[in-house]
């Protein structure tokens, strides 16, 4: 009996191990298609190299040698300065000095001045200054200083005798010293005011040793 159950058992796990390799059998054939059909997708792609063929190949450059190339150096320019165009007559410095010459001269004839000082110079000496003419620099000095909206004309003068050029830079000479003493009394320089008039406007006849010795002067203007 027991022998017959065992035979009975084996014959039944036969039959179930069987049916369960007809389904698997079934459910692989189902399942085939489908990755056929995935792989006919890829083989339905364009030829890649046949798509590709109008992409021309890179163009191999050459390595070209330094020797090869001339370079062309680019012409060397030249600036010239065009020479300053000066007007005939006179440069700017003898403009300034004639501009602060008329200044002196009109303002001198108007009277629109606070004081008119001068110093008197021995013949061809522009540096001899006497102690009473010292303490009138110092004293105009002082209203300078103390008032920085005055200005003061320093106007130099020679009498006629020599060369009138030479007379010129005698006279600057002179206005030049009595405008050191004023910055070395600690006057500002913007409040001076120089000219050199050689022989110009004489102050007296130069016909007579007194007249020339009057005209040989330095003219102080202190201007409002």
């Amino acid at each position: 009996m027991k022998t017959l159950l065992i035979i009975t058992s084996i014959i039944l796990l036969s039959f179930q191990i069987d049916r369960l390799l007809v389904i698997n059998l079934s459910d692989a054939s189902v399942e085939m298609p489908s990755l056929t059909n995935a792989f006919s997708v890829y083989e339905s792609l364009p030829d890649i190299k046949a798509a590709n063929s109008h992409i021309k190949a890179p163009v191999k450059v050459n390595e070209i040698s330094s020797g090869a190339l001339t370079l062309k150096s680019a012409p060397e320019r030249i600036e010239k300065n065009r020479p300053a165009k000066i007007k005939p007559g006179m440069n700017r410095s003898n403009r300034m000095n004639s501009k602060n010459s008329l200044l002196h001269h009109e303002i001198k004839q108007s009277g629109k001045y606070l004081e008119l000082n001068t110093l008197l110079f021995d013949f061809d000496q522009y540096e001899n200054v006497e102690t009473e003419e010292f303490n009138i620099i110092l004293q105009l000095a002082d209203k300078l200083i103390f008032d920085e909206s005055l200005k003061i004309s320093i106007a130099g003068f020679t009498d006629n005798t020599g060369n009138a050029e030479y007379n010129k830079k005698l006279s600057l000479l002179r206005a030049e010293n009595v405008k050191h003493y004023m910055l070395d009394l600690g006057v500002n320089e913007g409040q001076i005011i120089v000219s050199a008039n050689g022989i110009s406007y004489p102050a007296a006849n130069n016909n007579t040793m007194e007249g020339r010795a009057t005209n040989r002067r330095v003219e102080m203007l202190l201007i409002p």
